[in-house]
């Protein structure tokens, strides 16, 4: 299983949105949850979305279903 690592960007190496970067959020004094944000490039980005999830349980599980290799970035 991939490390979760929240509030750091990294690019996904492996799965599904292969080659994107991600930001794992936790959102839970806003929301409640987490968020997880996804852009093609960091710099000047021209896709991404963003996907919202319950709890930690949901998050590992979001993580896990996409089959992410993630190179975390400093």
């Amino acid at each position: 299983m991939e490390k979760i690592e929240l509030e750091k960007q990294g690019r996904i190496l492996s799965g599904f949105y292969e080659g994107y970067f991600v930001k794992l959020h936790d959102d839970s004094d806003v929301t409640g949850g987490y968020c997880i944000y996804l852009v093609n490039d960091l710099n000047a980005p021209t896709d991404g979305g963003d996907y919202w999830v319950e709890d930690m349980a949901e998050l590992t599980s979001f993580v896990e279903s996409s089959e992410w290799t993630i190179e975390w970035l400093e």
